[in-house]
């Protein structure tokens, strides 16, 4: 694992749109009024699922002043994420989405997302929005800032502020995490060449398998690594079967997933990811890293929503401790996690 600042206290702050999530039978214009509402996005999701893990978390970001705004920094503080670097936008829409949920080729479930964010508050994210005090106060006291390759889709502008992000690391004294999140909708000339480079400039990558196929062509380990030279740690997470962590030396570490009655899909992507940083944050190694990313990732798919709190600390604990065997033994559903036949 890449090597952490010596005080770990402050956490992670995590930097891009928090977005609103309609009910799937909403249209999204009517979305303030008839739907129930749930915080979204990825990042205000890993910061969410980060403090559920107990560790401490602050989102970094812009909203709108409006009624979706209001409630995201509601549900935000609601879970103890620090919203002190939150900037309000008095004329710019906080985004939402919604999504519908449906079995694919193979049976297993799908969901479609459709979003109402062009020309969000979040949009308006420029380079200058780095160096404002608060931002500063919280990439200071931060082990790790977590960023996506999301934001720099959202503008011209955003672009210009991840870049400088990765590259200058204004005020950062800890490590940088980037999930890759490529979200073909937002990139309309479907080149990846940008999130690669700055994925490159990061501590930590996270991709997905099915992702790393579609921005480098290839899910390999070894030619990810030579697609991804400088990272110091680079996590895979392919899905139902496994993940893997490779370092800079080559060293490859491979967890399986955990067996789950998946519910819904959408937020597992994130909940790994909070669950991965809670273990970096903590400074365990990289088999108990990914363990807790599959645990985060795990009960997320038995809910309907973005995220779901991990299991109970004693659940925990047996689960980072236990052998492979028990490990692949275990089984997740709505109902908890089964290990052995005997429920935790």
């Amino acid at each position: 694992m890449p090597e952490l600042p010596t005080d770990p206290v402050g956490g992670v702050a995590c930097l891009g749109e928090p977005l609103v999530l309609a009910g799937a039978e909403t249209d999204l214009h009517l979305a303030g009024a008839q739907a129930e509402l749930h915080l979204a996005g990825a990042e205000a999701n890993v910061a969410a699922g980060l403090v559920a893990w107990g560790i401490p978390a602050s989102f970094v970001g812009r909203l709108g002043d409006d009624a979706h705004g209001a409630l995201i920094r509601s549900e935000l503080t609601e879970r103890g994420v620090d919203i002190s670097a939150v900037e309000i936008d008095p004329t710019r829409p906080t985004g939402y989405y919604s999504k519908v949920t449906a079995p694919d080729e193979v049976g297993e479930p799908r969901s479609v997302s459709r979003y109402s964010r062009a020309g969000s508050a979040a949009s308006a994210m420029e380079p200058g929005f780095l160096d404002s005090a608060p931002v500063v106060s919280a990439f200071g006291r931060a082990s790790v800032v977590h960023c996506s390759g999301i934001t720099p889709a959202l503008s011209d502008t955003c672009r210009a502020m991840m870049r400088r992000l990765l590259t200058d690391r204004p005020g950062i004294t800890g490590l940088v995490s980037f999930d890759v999140n490529w979200r073909e909708q937002l990139w309309p000339d479907g080149d990846p060449a940008e999130v690669i480079a700055l994925a490159n400039l990061a501590d930590i990558v996270l991709v997905g398998a099915d992702e790393a196929l579609r921005v480098a062509g290839t899910d390999d380990p070894v030619a990810l690594r030579r697609i991804l030279p400088n990272p110091e740690t680079l996590v895979i997470k392919d899905g139902a079967e496994q993940a893997i962590a490779v370092d800079r030396t080559g060293e490859v570490i491979v967890v399986p997933a955990l067996r789950v009655d998946v519910v819904e899909p959408v937020g597992a992507g994130d909940a790994f990811a909070a669950g991965f940083l809670s273990g970096v944050v903590l400074d365990e190694d990289p088999e108990s890293c990914l363990r807790r990313g599959h645990i985060g990732a795990a009960v997320t798919l038995t809910v309907v929503a973005d995220s779901a709190p991990p299991p109970p600390d004693a659940s925990i604990e047996h689960l980072l401790d236990c052998t492979d065997g028990e490990w692949a033994a275990t089984a997740v559903s709505e109902a908890g996690f089964t290990v052995c036949g005997s429920r935790r």
